[in-house]
C-alpha cells in the first residue's frame, strides 16, 4: 500500500462518515481470502463509489481510471501515488492513445498475480438514477486476460452493488452490498477453454448478481412514488451512525422498487394518488413523516439539553465553517454535471478542511502558547458536537410541530400512512402467493 494511499484514507474514511448518516455494508463474509480479487461495482456517481470502497473494505484497493486524467505529469504523479491506474478511451485521447491500455492491462495483470484487488466500474458509464446499465465485458476480458498472462490464476470477480438513498443531500443513507465471488477459471472451463464464450458467461453473470444487489426503478414515471415509498420505510428503520453489517434496509428497499416495478397500472395510479395526498398534506402543514409516526414528545430534559448546548454548537459551527462552505458552495455554483456534484463535494471540502488545520498549525508555531494547541483540539471535537447537535434540534423542533398541531389532523394522517402500508402489504403477499 502506497503511503499516500494509507494517509488519504482515514482522512476519506472520516469525510464520508460524516456525509452520510448511516452507512452500511453487507456480504463481507462473500470476501474471498488470499486470492486476487476484481470487484465489479455498479456506476451512479462520478467517482464516490471508489471511494467509499477504498474506505470501507478491508482489502487496499487499485482503481480503473479514465486515461485523459493522467496527461499532466504533476496529475500523473498524484493519481499513480493513490494506486490509480489509467485506462484511455477512444473519445478522450483517440485512437493511438487507446494503445497505452495495454501498458495499463500489465500493470493490472501483474497485481492479480500478486493476489491484489482490483475495482472496476462495470456499467462503464455513469448515471444519476436508481438503474442498472447494460454491464461491459471489460471486468471478463480483463479476469481472463490475467489467466493468460499468468496461466491458472485463480481470478475472482466480485460484484458489489453501491445504492444510494439521495447522494445529493448532506446525511442521507448509503448500502454496500458484497456478492459471492465468481470463478473466473470454472467459467473457462465450462466454455471449453474459449474465452469468447467465457467473457459472455461472465458478463452476464456479473449481471445476474448485480440485478440482486441494485435497487432499481423501471421507469422514470415511477420515480417520484418510489422515492416516497422508500422514505416511508427508511422512517421506521433504527438510525446508525457507524457502518452496519445488515443486509435488512436493503433488502427492504429492492422489494419497494420491485413492487413499483410489478404492479398493474390500476394499483398503481392508486398508491399514487393516495401517497402523494399524504406526502402533500405533510408538506402544506411543514411536518415530517418521521415524527408522525413518533409517539414521542419533546421532553422538559430535551429542551434544557438544547439551551445548554447552544452555545458549544454555535463555536463548532463558527470554527468550521469556513472548510466545510467551501465543498457546498463550490458544488453548488461550479458543478455542471450531477454526477459530479457529491463527489466534489465531499472531496473539496476535506481539501479544504486539510489547508485550513495546516493553517491554524502554522498559526500555532507561530504564537506558540500551549492553550493555542489544546484549543485547536477541540475544533474537530466541537464540529462533530454541532453536527449531531443541529440533527437533534432538528428532530425535536418536528416532534414539538407534531405536539402542537390538532390531534384529529395527526391522527387522520397516521391513517392515511397505515392504509398505504396495508396496500403495500396486500401486494407484497399477492407476490408471494405466485
Amino acid at each position: 500500500m502506497r503511503l499516500p494511499y494509507r494517509l488519504v484514507r482515514p482522512l476519506a474514511r472520516i469525510a464520508l462518515k460524516i456525509y452520510f448518516k448511516n452507512i452500511y455494508i453487507s456480504g463481507l463474509e462473500n470476501l474471498p481470502q488470499g486470492k486476487p480479487i476484481i470487484f465489479a461495482a455498479n456506476h451512479p456517481t462520478a467517482f464516490l463509489e471508489p471511494c467509499l470502497l477504498a474506505c470501507l473494505l478491508p482489502t487496499p484497493l487499485h482503481f480503473m481510471v479514465r486515461g485523459d486524467f493522467f496527461q499532466k505529469p504533476i496529475f500523473r504523479k498524484m493519481l499513480e501515488s493513490l494506486q490509480m491506474i489509467p485506462m484511455y478511451r477512444k473519445k478522450d485521447i483517440g485512437i493511438k492513445g487507446v494503445k497505452n491500455n495495454f501498458s495499463s492491462l500489465d500493470i493490472v495483470y501483474d497485481l492479480l498475480a500478486e493476489n491484489k484487488a482490483i475495482l472496476i466500474l462495470a456499467e462503464g458509464t455513469t448515471e444519476h438514477e436508481k438503474r442498472l446499465r447494460p454491464i461491459q465485458k471489460g471486468t471478463a476480458r480483463m479476469a481472463l486476460g490475467a489467466i493468460k498472462k499468468h496461466p491458472d490464476l485463480a481470478v475472482q470477480i466480485v460484484p458489489i452493488g453501491v445504492n444510494y438513498a439521495d447522494v445529493l443531500t448532506f446525511r442521507s443513507t448509503v448500502m454496500l452490498d458484497i456478492g459471492p465471488a465468481i470463478d473466473v477459471l470454472s467459467f473457462l472451463r465450462k466454455a471449453d477453454g474459449h474465452p469468447a464464450k467465457a467473457i459472455k458467461q461472465l458478463t452476464t453473470e456479473v449481471k445476474s448478481h448485480l440485478e440482486k444487489q441494485v435497487v432499481v426503478i423501471d421507469k422514470v414515471a415511477d420515480e417520484v412514488l418510489t422515492e416516497q415509498l422508500l422514505e416511508l420505510q427508511r422512517s421506521q428503520n433504527d438510525v446508525k451512525n457507524f457502518p452496519s453489517a445488515s443486509r435488512v434496509p436493503l433488502e427492504q428497499e429492492i422489494q419497494i422498487a420491485q413492487a413499483v416495478n410489478q404492479m398493474a397500472v390500476i394499483e398503481k395510479d392508486e398508491l399514487r394518488k393516495l401517497v402523494s395526498s399524504y406526502f402533500k398534506e405533510l408538506s402544506d402543514l411543514e411536518l415530517k413523516d418521521k415524527a408522525i409516526i413518533s409517539a414521542d414528545k419533546p421532553s422538559f430534559i430535551a429542551s434544557i439539553a438544547l439551551v445548554f448546548g447552544f452555545i458549544p454548537y454555535l463555536l463548532g459551527r463558527l470554527l468550521n465553517f469556513l472548510p466545510l462552505q467551501f465543498g457546498k458552495w463550490w458544488a453548488e455554483n461550479k458543478v455542471a454535471e450531477i454526477v459530479f456534484y457529491a463527489p466534489l463535494k465531499v472531496s473539496l471540502t476535506l481539501g479544504a478542511y486539510i489547508f485550513y488545520t495546516l493553517l491554524l498549525l502554522l498559526l500555532a508555531l507561530i504564537i506558540g502558547q500551549t492553550w493555542f494547541w489544546l484549543s485547536l483540539l477541540t475544533i474537530p471535537l466541537l464540529g462533530y458536537f454541532s453536527l449531531f447537535y443541529y440533527e437533534y434540534r432538528e428532530d425535536w423542533k418536528a416532534q414539538r410541530l407534531v405536539a402542537k398541531t390538532d390531534t384529529t389532523i395527526i391522527d387522520s394522517l397516521r391513517n392515511k400512512r397505515a392504509t398505504i402500508q396495508k396496500q403495500l402489504s396486500v401486494f407484497f403477499l399477492s407476490i408471494d402467493k405466485k
